[in-house]
């Protein structure tokens, strides 16, 4: 699709079929949201009405989407080119015959110019500007017609005028005008189509997560078979380290399993037979036999992708605004260019002059302007946020991310980093913090496990990974034999399975305990390692007014403890929470104030695409990547910037939708009047588009300090933000009709 217009035909005519419930086309993800009743009709008998109208509905892997997309815009690229070449040599002779009048020219060569003009604007007329007539065609048929219906009126009336002037041996011609709209809509439909780019495979790459990955089964052959091949009941013997590709139950075996891209918990969970396990779950450590409950399709991913796919066919305030002015003005600018043609045969003008009139309202009533006014701030803003490390995948993030005044972080992987940090070390008599903390390295050497990651990162050497022999035992803890010596890194209670004698110690939950030789050597506490940017960029959104919230998968007491450190308060804090209740949380939340929502896993990607916007840090999967409308590829510190910078670039978007519809609103009368030339008109077309690209070129140069959306000598203050309400108030309703985020539905919604 070409434009919001071939959205709206597609849509309408859906609408309209008998047994169809519900239809929405979404024009930025090129994507149709279908509700029917199968006994009345189906998606075969769907997809012939829409090829009718010369589109085409079809269940495309990603790579075909953006080939279509690609071929699209070649497409446009070439008819612009074209439509620059020989628009310029249109432009020169018509310019000469405007300069007859003042003796530049002879009049007896004013004719052969004209046509010389109309020779060159040909290719213009006829190939560049032919898919506008297309689309203009399907939208009229449709009964929506739209910009493209509007353009081709202009071009066809200007064309036909032009040709009868030639004939009747007059110069006054109006190709010139002709080849400027179809320019300068060749140049604002091809911004457009570059921002949306990179909009069309949101959908598609969540549909193609783990779909086609190989399993293999565990039916004494050992083979391998696609996934979505794998029905429930068989099983399969998954690979350590790769994400699994199907839901299922552990059959046999133990194992550590990293829950964190589905449910945010920070600590990889011991699992054993009889335990569920989904599909993006990696299994750290352990052999376990599965046994398949939910092939490719009824898995718990595919009901996320399938909740993200409907989240995603909405359309933004200023989009449907676009529209509604879109649809109003094509009938207003048809009967006031009729209006103006009868006007002046009253008034007595010649037919040739009436006519001339009537299509300088057409002309000056073009929306180059309007159609320019939302892509070009986008287009220019995408390309300095891009230089940030800040990608918008959403053109409509702009107006989204202006106004929020709740900001809501996922703990695990956005607030902290994938590595714990030693919080502290309680060596036995005997030995030293050093010594302890060395011991630890060597034994979980080559180990993947967090707290192995962790201990690499204080520098210490480590021995190598073939110096004795390690055994890990999933879920408790690693055996380390070198030489005639026992070494024991793990769980309190699995040491103390091994004959070890433990102290009464205070247990923090993430502890290594060790002891050497059978003896307890120490214990070393680990706490979650910060992002190095988190704690000042919740300062500078609280210095800005703007509520945090912290919403994850983790344990509540991992979770209060980070927020301590963050200075959260513990009432925002949100723990153990599933994707689904993320999901209930934010829009929650939503009926209240706008709320943006920062996260990394596989399990955010509800949250990430529910959110009034969802942003998505760099260490963030492709699929989780996709379900939000910015992705920050430079750090978490760049957030308050976004905000800032989206404050800007919605005002100047503003300012350009008001300078177009009063340019409309003044030079409509100003041509129906006839004070207004076709010629004049093709200019002025042009000097209103340019007027909003100079306004937008602003976005470019604005300030760099926070922008203030208070009144002076106001601050935004965060206390009109919704707290959670007690359990037992969960009934009451708030002033507005809407039930307030409460408690039960905060800490644990699955209870409710």
């Amino acid at each position: 699709m070409y434009c919001g217009s071939c959205a709206a035909a597609v849509e309408s005519l859906l609408k309209r079929q008998p047994g169809v419930l519900d239809a929405a086309v979404n024009f930025a993800a090129g994507t149709a949201l279908l509700r029917w009743d199968t006994s009345q009709t189906g998606i075969a008998a769907l997809a012939q009405v829409v090829h009718r109208l010369g589109y085409r509905l079809q269940d495309a892997p990603p790579s075909a989407n953006s080939q279509g997309v690609d071929l699209a815009r070649k497409k446009l690229q070439w008819r612009l080119a074209a439509a620059v070449v020989f628009g310029m040599w249109c432009m020169m002779p018509a310019l000469l015959v405007y300069l007859a009048p003042l003796g530049l020219v002879e009049p007896e060569a004013t004719w052969p110019l004209a046509l010389a003009s109309g020779v060159f604007a040909l290719p213009v007329i006829t190939y560049s500007g032919a898919h506008f007539y297309h689309a203009g065609w399907r939208t009229l048929r449709m009964g929506v017609p739209g910009l493209d219906t509007l353009i081709t009126f202009a071009v066809v009336a200007a064309t036909l005028l032009s040709a009868w002037r030639l004939s009747q041996g007059e110069s006054h011609v109006y190709f010139d005008a002709a080849v400027m709209l179809i320019t300068f809509q060749l140049i604002a439909r091809l911004l457009d189509t570059n921002v949306r780019r990179r909009a069309t495979d949101i959908i598609h790459r969540y549909l193609g997560q783990s779909n086609s990955s190989p399993v293999t089964l565990d039916d004494g052959s050992c083979r391998q078979i696609p996934a979505d091949q794998a029905t429930p009941g068989m099983h399969i013997l998954p690979e350590a380290g790769q994400p699994l590709c199907l839901d299922g139950q552990i059959g046999a075996g133990e194992a550590l399993i990293d829950f964190a891209l589905i449910t945010g918990e920070s600590q990889p969970v011991p699992v054993r037979p009889g335990d569920r396990v989904y599909a993006g779950c990696v299994v750290i450590e352990g052999c376990p036999k599965i046994q398949v409950t939910a092939g490719v399709g009824q898995r718990r991913i595919d009901g996320i992708t399938r909740a993200i796919h409907q989240l995603l066919c909405r359309k933004t305030s200023l989009q449907r605004l676009t529209d509604r002015i879109a649809r109003v003005l094509l009938p207003t600018v048809v009967v006031a260019a009729l209006a103006s043609v009868v006007l002046a045969w009253f008034q007595g003008t010649a037919p040739g002059e009436s006519l001339a009139r009537g299509l300088a309202v057409l002309i000056i009533s073009c929306p180059c302007a309007l159609s320019l006014a939302i892509p070009l701030v986008i287009m220019m803003g995408y390309a300095r946020l891009a230089t940030r490390g800040i990608l918008l995948q959403d053109p409509a993030a702009f107006e989204l991310a202006a106004d929020i005044e709740v900001v809501v972080f996922d703990k695990t992987g956005t607030l902290t980093t994938d590595r714990p940090a030693i919080a502290a070390c309680h060596p036995q008599p005997g030995w030293t913090p050093q010594a302890l903390l060395q011991l630890a390295i060597n034994t979980l050497q080559g180990s993947s496990h967090p707290t192995a990651r962790g201990l690499a990162l204080e520098g210490a050497p480590s021995l190598p990974e073939d110096m004795g022999t390690r055994t890990a035992i999933p879920g408790q803890g690693t055996l380390w034999r070198l030489a005639e010596h026992r070494v024991l890194a793990g769980r309190s209670r699995w040491l103390a399975q091994q004959g070890v004698s433990l102290p009464e110690l205070a247990d923090t939950g993430m502890s290594l305990h060790l002891a050497f030789d059978g003896q307890y050597a120490g214990r070393i506490d680990f706490q979650e390692r910060l992002n190095p940017e988190a704690a000042g960029l919740i300062e500078q959104l609280k210095a800005r007014g703007i509520a945090i919230y912290m919403l994850s998968g983790d344990t509540r007491r991992s979770s209060l403890a980070l927020a301590k450190r963050l200075n959260i308060p513990p009432a925002r804090v949100i723990s153990e929470a599933s994707p689904e209740q993320k999901l209930r949380v934010v829009e929650n939340l939503q009926n209240h104030y706008p709320t943006a929502f920062i996260g990394d896993g596989l399990n955010d990607g509800l949250a990430l695409a529910s959110a009034r916007i969802g942003i998505a840090i760099n260490t963030a999967p492709e699929a989780a990547q996709s379900a939000a409308a910015v992705q920050l590829t430079g750090g978490l510190g760049t957030v308050a910037s976004t905000l800032d910078f989206a404050r800007q670039a919605r005002r100047l978007m503003r300012q350009n939708l008001v300078w177009a519809i009063a340019y409309n609103g003044l030079a409509l009368p100003l041509a129906v009047a006839g004070w207004v030339q076709p010629v004049i008109a093709a200019v002025a077309m042009s000097l209103s588009s340019l007027c909003v690209l100079g306004n937008s070129l602003r976005i470019h140069h604005g300030d760099q300090t926070p922008i203030n959306t208070s009144e002076p000598g106001q601050t935004r203050s965060e206390s009109r933000i919704p707290q959670p309400e007690l359990a037992q108030d969960h009934h009451r309703r708030a002033p507005s009709g809407k039930r307030r985020l409460n408690q039960v539905e905060c800490y644990k919604a699955g209870e409710q």
